[in-house]
């Protein structure tokens, strides 16, 4: 008796889900089949196998054999190992057009915070100061009052952007704003309070005697220091023009103009090469940069402590900020963040040996020299010593970077400088000039 179609589907199919091959389980002369299918079964069968081969036949003896085989064709790879089937690639077309507009949507997002430039905003000024409502009066200074700034809707802007437009520093912009976090872009819309600046009254002054009567700094800061170190041969430049100091901002050196001067020039952004100015105007600068400096300094430190201490060790804090900015105060490592702590204990000759900024450039490790020696001015001679005692690792690091003949007028300046201050308390003319 011949084996019926169904008989043969079932031994077939057990014979492949064991990978074998049909014809090596069933011979031609079969037996029909009986109640004891078991011997028809290859003895491999596992029964999670069969328990699929079952529901095919199910399928196909309720009539469905072409879609049965066709399920077992797709399911199987080359081995004759069931796969999972894979799921149609087709996207609807609502799923296009919504996945269309969700990449036009984040497009016209991150085109609406792009950043903008920022604009001076215009302050109430006025010209006569007078009274201890002020931080500084002097003759030449006027008083820019507080002024609101909000970022154009659609934009974000940087803190340090926006206080350098307004003549403040960031340190300034943030106590004034203490709500705001300024280490990352203002969204447009936010409305910021710009602090009131103090300002050289643009014309009155001219020179280098203007700049000691307005400011009320010692000259021979102004002249062995800013001059002397910030000017090029001692001389402004009168073009914009990259200094020597590299930073991840400024990989070609930081533009500068006049005696070191590095924000606006009447508002405008200093360009290399293409702003200009006249010596004048380069006097006008310094002078800012110097009540800027003192501004940021009392305020830090808090006017009280800044005002009773001597006019020199005054000086020196304020040449940290105008060199590297309030944040030097607080910087780790450095020995300025002690400062603060020694106005508070009236040590002022370890104020003035702090005022050391922490330091890789050679030329920055020379000025600290100078810095320290100019603070000790005002102080007795017992306290100058002890301030140099404490910053004469220092001096002797500073020394270490000018080697060789190469070097060799730097480190006599340098020594000559150190020498004077320890015997007859000379703290000036560094140069010789």
């Amino acid at each position: 008796m011949k084996v019926n179609l169904i008989s043969k589907v079932l031994i077939g199919s057990m014979a492949l889900s064991a990978g074998q091959k049909a014809s090596a389980q069933i011979t031609p002369h079969l037996t029909p089949i009986t109640n004891n299918i078991d011997k028809f079964i290859p003895s491999n069968i596992k029964p999670e196998k069969t328990f699929d081969i079952l529901q095919s036949l199910t399928e196909l003896l309720s009539g469905n054999f072409k879609s049965v085989s066709a399920k077992i064709s797709k399911n199987k790879n080359k081995k004759g190992i069931k796969v999972k089937p894979k799921r149609s690639k087709r996207v609807s077309k609502q799923k296009v057009a919504k996945k269309t507009s969700q990449v036009n949507t984040s497009k016209k997002v991150k085109s609406a915070q792009k950043t903008s430039p920022v604009r001076p905003v215009k302050r109430e000024i006025t010209s006569t100061l007078d009274g201890g409502r002020y931080w500084v009066v002097g003759k030449n200074i006027s008083y820019g009052h507080p002024v609101n700034y909000t970022v154009p809707q659609g934009t974000t802007q940087k803190g340090v952007k926006i206080a350098n437009a307004n003549g403040v520093s960031l340190y300034r912009l943030r106590i004034a704003n203490p709500n705001l976090n300024f280490d990352y872009p203002v969204k447009g819309g936010t409305t910021i309070k710009i602090p009131g600046r103090y300002i050289i009254t643009p014309g009155t002054v001219k020179s280098f005697d203007d700049v000691v009567k307005t400011t009320g700094i010692d000259k021979h800061y102004i002249k062995d220091i800013l001059i002397g170190i910030e000017g090029r041969k001692q001389k402004p430049d009168l073009v914009c023009k990259s200094d020597n100091v590299r930073s991840k901002e400024y990989p070609h050196g930081c533009p500068t103009i006049g005696f070191g001067h590095t924000g606006r020039v009447d508002g405008e952004i200093i360009v290399n090469g293409k702003t200009k100015i006249t010596q004048a105007k380069a006097y006008e600068l310094l002078a800012q940069d110097i009540l800027d400096a003192k501004v940021d300094a009392l305020v830090y430190m808090s006017k009280s402590l800044f005002n009773n201490a001597p006019a020199s060790v005054q000086t020196g804090i304020i040449d940290v900020v105008f060199n590297k900015g309030v944040e030097a105060f607080d910087r780790a490592g450095s020995p300025t963040r002690f400062i603060k702590k020694d106005l508070e204990k009236k040590d002022y000759a370890s104020a003035a040996a702090h005022t050391v900024l922490k330091t890789a450039s050679r030329g920055l490790k020379k000025r600290n020299v100078y810095r320290v020696i100019m603070s000790t001015e005002d102080l007795s001679q017992a306290q100058r010593n002890k301030a140099l005692k404490i910053a004469k690792p220092h001096y002797i690091d500073a020394l270490s970077q000018f080697p060789g003949q190469k070097f060799k007028g730097e480190r006599a300046y340098m020594q000559r400088a150190w020498n004077n201050a320890q015997k007859n308390g000379k703290t000036y003319d560094f140069f010789g000039r």
